[in-house]
């Protein structure tokens, strides 16, 4: 029923702003119109991201504009709640200063978006507040949903093979035909390989050479190739030489023009415990809002 109720007061408020908020540059008024767990949310708040959002999105209509604002702010207000609850707290003036840093590397400032903010009818309170949810939200996350985060082994691997077969690669194989078992030939074979600049030099040295047959392979992903060249392509990804096979009395020598930087199983290991925290999150967030305490001041 308290989840219910919630969804009454939402629905109600956007039907209230949709029908007398003006969300254009009017009067900023402090009335309160939410409490959320004894949180106050202003008209004030509302307006001020109404307007943000709107401006980043103008193709919103009021109404759907209306709806998110408040959502936001009452998913905020349980964030805010939940994490003073494990005392987890963040000042005004922390997440100002790193807002300031971010937006100086992109070159502008905390002060121009401020000024910014002011003249579309926003302020910078809105997305200050929104950081400082999201920053003890996150904490609050990791404090009780870390010690359950599982990753093995076998997921590492998979992330990273998933990765890989999505990668395009352009492949080289010169083939020098040995079915006499020369010794020049195998000379041949790793002289390519101790002499190797590039893909295109090796076009350029060897496309005429008799003994030589090159099949230069673009746009290929790694599921498309034959093995053994798929399997040694999983293991050496990285590499430009790969290593020099003896296939149907021929030396092959495989070059992969295209090597790919592949993440590390620390990297993968911490998107995958990202991935699992952000569901835990997404639960705890719905399993948070059934039990708030949502009532409408308007």
């Amino acid at each position: 029923m308290r989840a219910l109720r919630s969804f009454l007061t939402i629905s109600s408020l956007v039907l209230y702003f949709f029908c007398f908020v003006s969300i254009s540059k009017s009067e900023i008024v402090s009335k309160i119109i939410l409490l959320v767990n004894d949180i106050p949310i202003t008209q004030s708040d509302f307006q001020q991201r109404a307007v943000f959002i709107q401006s980043n999105n103008p193709q919103l209509s009021v109404s759907a504009v209306s709806s998110q604002a408040v959502q936001e702010l009452i998913d905020e207000a349980i964030k805010v709640d939940a994490s003073k609850s494990m005392g987890i707290t963040y000042s005004t003036d922390e997440v100002a200063l790193a807002l300031d840093k971010q937006l100086k590397a992109q070159g502008t400032s905390l002060a121009k978006y401020t000024e910014k903010l002011r003249a579309d009818g926003s302020d910078i309170k809105t997305i200050i507040n929104a950081r400082i949810a999201a920053t003890v939200w996150n904490q609050y996350i990791i404090r009780k949903f870390r010690k359950y985060a599982d990753i093995t082994v076998s997921e590492v691997d998979k992330y990273k093979r998933d990765l890989l077969e999505k990668e395009i690669f352009h492949i080289q194989i010169l083939k020098i035909q040995n079915s006499d078992m020369s010794p020049e030939k195998l000379y041949l074979a790793e002289n390519i390989s101790t002499n190797f600049q590039s893909c295109a030099n090796n076009l350029a040295l060897y496309k005429d050479h008799p003994d030589i047959e090159i099949d230069d392979i673009f746009d290929i992903s790694i599921n498309e190739l034959d093995e053994p060249f798929k399997t040694i392509l999983n293991h050496k990804s990285d590499q430009f030489l790969l290593p020099m096979q003896v296939i149907d009395n021929e030396l092959v020598v495989m070059i992969n023009c295209t090597p790919k930087k592949m993440m590390s199983d620390f990297e993968v290991q911490n998107i995958l415990i990202s991935n699992q925290l952000k569901a835990y999150s997404e639960k705890e967030l719905r399993n948070l809002r059934q039990d708030s305490v949502i009532e409408d001041k308007k």
